[in-house]
């Protein structure tokens, strides 16, 4: 029988775990302190954030207009440790109290914050500082960390104004000019009488409108920055917001012209809302529905042209064969700095004066006539409006003051008549008056220009007692085309050479003498022409109506503030 050795032993590991975790718990430990101690830091940067901003908002409250000074930097610590007390609940232990570090100055055109050692501060910048003690501090040898942020704060302020709205002059009898203005550009089919009313007493928030469907933006540089926005998705905001607001028939209105022949004009959303200087300060600001509507739709249309039909001025021997009438709708309000300026009017027309053969005839001197008994009678009308500008604004109570510019109106009425006949002189001493044959131009003149004036000051303007909607008259005179003039000032005069038997007399010793005549006796040439007149009245009469229906001033404006301005509201940049 075969000897058996020692039985084999099978290799024992047991331990192994125990020797490597040994060699690896201090990194383990190492890792866990960082990452402790690294995120405490973190949560103590964040906080340190939070406190920075709130304080900048809070001294953004105080940022008054005042002058730079050791008491303004020391009311502003003051104001900075108050608001400290309030909110320095931040990570950190009785030896890492919150310091903050507050600076005065103004944001540059990068939007970079500038302290500022003299001058109006317009922004604030706070540092925040803070420490954490670590856990670990023996393992990681770094007893403690710091935390360190800043934050900006502004006030903004906002204010808007406009010059000569439709809405506020709207009244029955201006309702067909807008219906024709506006068909042209809408469609007949849109355009409905019993919509105005509503919409001219309707005002819609800026920031409701861009928040609907159709914009959905939250800010106003999100609305400067919209890409390819539409007039049709104006006119569904507005309608959402009407609709919103109970406003069914209006908003259904805004629905039908959101899908006429302008709405997939793309439009300027900064020309539309004359926001090109404001903040989101500018949100509160509310726009008449009406005024949207229609500057809308002079934006996609570019220019709006309306011709009236060829009419008839209901006076004898008077008509007016052609007449355009051009209204070309610019921004016409503004908030802040930007400039509102009013609507362009123009009217041409030509009118057609059937004259009397026999008109000239005067005296037995005198043996005049028309060439042509048909005389055009050229009409020239131009309202440039009016520009105005912001200087100063308040909020308790809402207080306007505003520069507005009376610009250049323009009406002239010309036409040219040519005469012919013969005029009986005394010549050369001789003892009967020779009859000299003459043909020489009449230049029928009227002009009633006025010429830009110096800005008026409008304000203060407080609401109350002043309402919202109600129009500041500023100038505004009645600017009426005068009675037609008569003159030869830019005419000509033709005359035949005479021969008195064998005497030829020559034009230039003519001239004078028929001159002489003529002169004399163009106070009774004159008084024959008052048939233009009756035309000049029936002008007048459509001048006057027609800038009161679109809301402009003859040489004026209207201005109103529009509500409600936003003062010292506090925002953080940067």
């Amino acid at each position: 029988m075969k000897g058996t050795g020692p039985a084999s032993r099978e290799r024992d590991e047991r331990g192994a775990v125990a020797v490597m975790t040994a060699f690896l718990l201090p990194v383990l430990l190492l890792a866990c302190a960082f990452v402790v101690d690294l995120g405490l830091q973190r949560v103590a940067r964040a906080d340190a954030q939070a406190l920075a901003d709130i304080v900048a908002l809070d001294l953004a409250r105080e940022l008054d207009g005042r002058e730079i000074s050791p008491a303004y930097q020391s009311a502003m610590e003051a104001a900075a440790a108050v608001s400290l007390a309030r909110n320095g609940s931040v990570v950190g232990g009785d030896d890492h109290t919150p310091v903050l570090d507050v600076r005065l100055g103004a944001l540059d055109a990068d939007g970079d914050f500038s302290p500022m050692a003299s001058g109006i501060p317009t922004a604030v910048q706070v540092v925040a500082d803070t420490g954490v003690d670590f856990a670990f501090a023996g393992m990681t040898g770094q007893g403690s960390g710091t935390a360190s942020r800043s934050a900006v704060g502004v006030s903004d302020s906002a204010a808007c104004f406009q010059l000569g709205s439709w809405a506020a002059t709207l009244e029955p009898g201006a309702a067909p000019l807008f219906e024709d203005l506006l068909g042209q550009v809408l469609g007949k089919s849109v355009v409905k009488a019993g919509g105005w009313d509503g919409l001219a007493t309707s005002n819609l928030a800026l920031a409701d409108i861009i928040a609907a469907d159709s914009i959905s933006v939250g800010t106003v540089d999100g609305l400067l920055s919209l890409p390819g926005l539409t007039a049709g998705e104006v006119y569904l905001a507005m309608a959402d917001v009407l609709r919103a607001d109970g406003a069914i028939a209006q908003a259904d209105v805004l629905d039908a012209a959101a899908v006429s022949a302008i709405g997939d004009v793309v439009i300027d959303a900064g020309e539309l809302f004359a926001l090109s200087t404001a903040t989101d300060a500018a949100l509160a600001t509310e726009f008449n529905a009406l005024d949207l509507l229609i500057g809308t739709a002079f934006l996609a249309n570019g220019e709006n042209f309306f011709a009236l039909k060829p009419l008839q001025a209901a006076i004898p021997h008077v008509g007016v064969t052609s007449a355009e009438l051009s209204i070309i709708e610019n921004p016409r309000r503004a908030c802040n700095q930007d400039t509102a300026e009013t609507a362009q009017v123009k009217l041409d027309a030509l009118a057609k004066l059937a004259m009397s053969t026999s008109l000239l005839k005067i005296n037995k001197l005198v043996d005049l006539k028309l060439v042509d008994n048909t005389i055009d009678l050229a009409i020239d009308i131009d309202l440039a409006g009016a520009q105005g500008t912001l200087t100063d604004y308040s909020c308790d109570p809402a207080t306007f003051e505003a520069d507005v510019w009376r610009d250049l109106v323009t009406l002239r009425l010309s036409g040219n008549v040519v005469v012919e006949g013969g005029v009986s002189v005394s010549v050369l001493g001789l003892p009967k008056l020779v009859e000299v044959p003459v043909r020489f131009e009449l230049d029928l003149e009227a002009d009633g220009s006025r010429a830009a004036g110096t800005p008026a000051h409008v304000g203060p303007v407080s609401y109350p007692p002043q309402a919202w909607g109600d129009p500041v008259k500023v100038g505004g005179e009645d600017l009426a085309l005068p009675y037609v003039t008569v003159n030869r000032v830019d005419g000509s005069l033709d005359l035949d050479p005479v021969k008195v038997g064998p005497i030829s007399i020559p034009v230039d010793v003519l001239e004078p003498l028929v001159d002489g005549v003529l002169d004399g006796l163009m106070g009774t040439i004159r008084s024959e022409f008052v048939i233009v007149n009756p035309l000049i009245d029936k002008l007048n009469g459509i001048v006057g109506p027609l800038s009161t229906g679109i809301g402009l001033s003859t040489a004026g404006a209207d201005f109103f503030g529009l509500p409600t301005p936003t003062c010292q509201q506090p925002a953080l940049r940067g």
